[in-house]
């Protein structure tokens, strides 16, 4: 599907991944709805996407609450009249230990990284099925087949929406909708910077690498892209190599964990 012309909704736009999707498909020639919290944030990244597509607006919302996730489907459509793309990209992220980690980070994660991109989608769907045309991308993470340390409830949300996205891909089968995952590694992201001590020492790949591969997937409609796309390995590797690759998580985790503790965020590292 032809980006240019077409409504595109970008969850998390305020910063990282969503921002630069959000400038990204607006540079492109789409007219860009950006959803995030801080409102604040949001001006900006509209003011950016102004300059490319002058109709583009903020939509100010947290997406935990399917009333809310309603609402934002309700106001694109009565602005534009449609949503052509939908990118699920707003996440949060608890770093803590799984024997710490309480029901309610659970609940937390699980409304905002797997139910609110369910709310927008079923949204959002009947649209796009009655015009026989539409995307939906979700934003998910390689943390969603292998475990990152102190990130257990954060991999099984992330896990949840990859295979939710999936199924939903095989029943859009033919309906001109289509439904992608883009799983990213590890991205350069406000999370880095949450806490002077942490640190990731491999490499970390801009947002732009993301938003590149999600307009790849708009226009040649993949099912599931990685990004980087050598990433992918980690998930064919890891049930043939878990225990050895579980052994060096678990020293990496002994460090992280110090560091990590506690630490709640907007901004995933992927």
């Amino acid at each position: 599907m032809e980006i240019a012309g077409r409504v595109a909704v970008v969850t998390g736009a305020s910063s990282g991944i969503g921002a630069t999707v959000a400038t990204d498909l607006a540079r492109r020639g789409a007219t860009v709805a950006a959803v995030a919290r801080r409102k604040d944030r949001l001006d900006e990244i509209i003011e950016q996407c102004s300059r490319y597509a002058a109709a583009s607006m903020a939509v100010p919302a947290d997406i935990s609450t399917r009333a809310e996730c309603e609402r934002i489907v309700r106001e694109v459509e009565d602005r534009f009249g449609r949503v052509d793309i939908l990118v699920n990209n707003a996440g949060i992220s608890i770093h803590r230990n799984a024997a710490r980690t309480t029901a309610d980070d659970v609940e937390r994660l699980m409304a905002v990284n797997f139910f609110g991109p369910m709310y927008l989608t079923t949204a959002a769907l009947p649209g796009m099925l009655e015009r026989g045309q539409g995307a939906v991308i979700n934003v998910t993470s390689v943390a969603g087949y292998v475990p990152n340390p102190g990130e257990a409830a954060y991999g099984a949300a992330k896990a949840a929406l990859s295979l939710w996205t999936h199924g939903l891909a095989v029943d859009l089968h033919d309906t001109g909708v289509q439904a992608t995952v883009v799983s990213p590694g590890p991205i350069d992201t406000e999370i880095w910077s949450l806490d002077e001590e942490l640190s990731y020492d491999g490499k970390l790949y801009p947002p732009q690498v993301v938003a590149d591969a999600v307009a790849d997937a708009v226009e040649k409609g993949w099912v599931h892209r990685t990004v980087p796309r050598r990433y992918g390995l980690v998930g064919v590797l890891y049930p043939a190599l878990g225990r050895p690759m579980r052994w060096g998580l678990r020293r990496f985790a002994a460090a992280a964990d110090k560091k990590l503790g506690g630490t709640t965020s907007d901004a995933s590292p992927t």
